[in-house]
């Protein structure tokens, strides 16, 4: 019987930072390359996608992410796991949303029964919403204004969840098209308008479970299935089946530090065990809720000391914008809108080499964040 292969918690943080492009080795080339090596772009908060690439491809342009999301761009923008936002490429994009799809019709006729309204109420008004949108995009006021004058009885929550189910079941689509990464401006689109090469419904759930976690698996792990549970938002008996076709292409590892045997892609444990550990003086910026430190629940402790849990998490939960140190959180930083400046925080006490580099890092996302109108 074969033991467990066991990696130093080191190794295996360098191995996720190389692989999701901040860390020491050369990293995704592309907007694509990120989004497909983080399993999705966290796009919950305007800048979370503009920080995480920001800080992972060296010559990116705010324009370069308005670019990859319109008509002819390589992203799409889909609620998925967790019923959140990503951004991932489109050969992609219909994976997560088939593998989720249950997860965000089942909020949204939740909340329309709440109101008397039935999966069929729902159905009707989310047609009536893609007629509206038949002509081209629209903002969403005047998407609701348009389809509250279609209504034999005016009633704006109808309208609203009608929009929201023609969203989640991919008929139609949400964009930002302010000119300024810290502005919003909705714009409401039908896929194929909005982009004409992307297909987001599969027969296939199974199928595209599958990929899906594999897609998870080749950017987070070594991971457990806490990690994978919490990650997708799916039940156990949801990734079981999933789970169960990729048995075979799968290798248990251990993590010093971390509990219980973790899954990896076995194609990728010798190139894990291969990376060599961050420097001692690695300093990198992440984002709020950065993808990296979204991919884990149940191992967290892989890049924060529990003891700091209530700094470097919000009452919510979310994780804050991370300075790391070596692939650790060693503090956290934020823009201040009105101020136009970076402030930070130090969890623990740094050299003076380190923190001229903290300080450089800090410099140099405010020169990012400063580039475009509030």
């Amino acid at each position: 019987m074969h033991s467990t292969l066991t990696l130093p918690a080191a190794v295996e943080r360098a191995a996720i930072a190389n692989r999701h492009g901040w860390g020491p080795q050369p990293g995704p080339a592309d907007l694509a390359a990120l989004a497909t090596a983080q399993a999705g772009l966290h796009a919950a908060r305007l800048l979370t996608p503009y920080v995480t690439a920001h800080t992972r491809l060296p010559a990116f342009r705010a324009e370069d992410l308005r670019c990859a999301l319109s008509p002819h761009g390589t992203l799409i923008k889909v609620r998925c796991v967790r019923r959140t936002l990503h951004l991932w490429p489109h050969e992609h994009a219909a994976d997560a949303h088939t593998a989720t799809l249950r997860l965000r019709l089942g909020a949204t006729l939740a909340t329309a029964r709440r109101i008397g309204l039935s999966r069929k109420d729902l159905e009707r008004t989310s047609t009536q919403c893609q007629e509206a949108l038949a002509g081209g995009p629209l903002a969403y006021r005047d998407l609701q204004d348009r389809m509250l004058k279609a209504q034999s009885v005016p009633a704006v929550e109808a309208v609203r969840l009608g929009i929201k189910w023609a969203w989640e079941s991919g008929q139609i689509t949400c964009r930002n098209t302010s000119p300024s990464l810290h502005r919003e401006q909705r714009e409401f689109a039908l896929i194929e308008h909005a982009h004409p090469t992307a297909r987001l419904t599969q027969s296939d759930i199974t199928a595209a479970t599958a990929r899906l976690i594999r897609y998870y698996l080749r950017a987070y792990a070594p991971a457990s299935i806490a990690d994978l549970l919490w990650w997708t938002g799916l039940s156990q008996a949801e990734i079981s089946p999933a789970l169960a076709t990729l048995r075979p292409a799968i290798t248990h590892v251990r993590v010093k530090g971390l509990p219980g045997k973790l899954l990896t892609l076995t194609e990728d444990v010798d190139h894990i065990r291969a990376a060599l550990p961050l420097p001692a003086d690695h300093v990198r910026l992440l984002a709020f809720e950065d993808p990296s430190f979204k991919g884990y629940f149940a191992t967290r402790d892989r890049y924060r000391d529990a003891a700091l849990h209530a700094q470097v998490f919000n009452p919510i939960g979310e994780v804050r914008a991370a300075i790391t140190l070596a692939g650790r959180i060693v503090g956290t930083w934020n823009w201040d809108k009105k101020a136009r400046t970076v402030q930070h925080n130090l969890l623990t006490r740094l050299s003076r080499p380190v923190m001229r580099e903290v300080r450089l890092r800090l410099d140099h996302a405010e020169a990012f964040l400063s580039t475009e109108p509030g």
